[in-house]
């Protein structure tokens, strides 16, 4: 199985239960069904996290955040090879800055589960997952 990387939009719907919750739901599945793990990045992570606090208060994105410390999921740290790889893309691509970190630790051999496919397409050699479109 090919490493799958969240980006933030793709835990916070499934968290929600928004369209495509279905899908992320399905790769924890497989993950845990195989004994490996989906990554996200911290930035990635904490974006979702300020999300859930702004709209719902910290005590309920603690609660969040603490289900999400269960399920197979890796968070990755912004080390400086990261940061770097993500500064690239920002200056290479103009994607949103914590979307690079996303689109840094997928690389060339993962692929990013997201709804941001029009920003992500801009980079060519990225695998992309796509999740429905929301529609508010």
């Amino acid at each position: 199985m090919k490493g799958h990387v969240l980006d933030a939009n793709a835990l916070y719907r499934f968290l929600m239960n928004q369209p495509g919750a279905d899908i992320v739901e399905a790769l924890f599945k497989r993950a845990r069904d195989s004994k490996t793990t989906l990554l996200i990045s911290v930035i990635n992570w904490g974006e979702v996290y300020y999300n859930i606090a702004r709209k719902r208060g910290f005590e309920v994105a603690r609660g969040f955040m603490a289900q999400v410390s269960l399920l197979p999921l890796n968070i990755i740290s912004a080390d400086e090879p990261i940061t770097e790889a993500a500064a690239q893309l920002k200056a290479g691509y103009g994607l949103p800055y914590a979307d690079c970190f996303a689109a840094a630790i997928t690389g060339k051999t993962n692929i990013l589960l997201t709804a941001d496919v029009k920003d992500f397409k801009k980079i060519s050699w990225l695998q992309l997952l796509p999740l429905p479109q929301h529609k508010p």
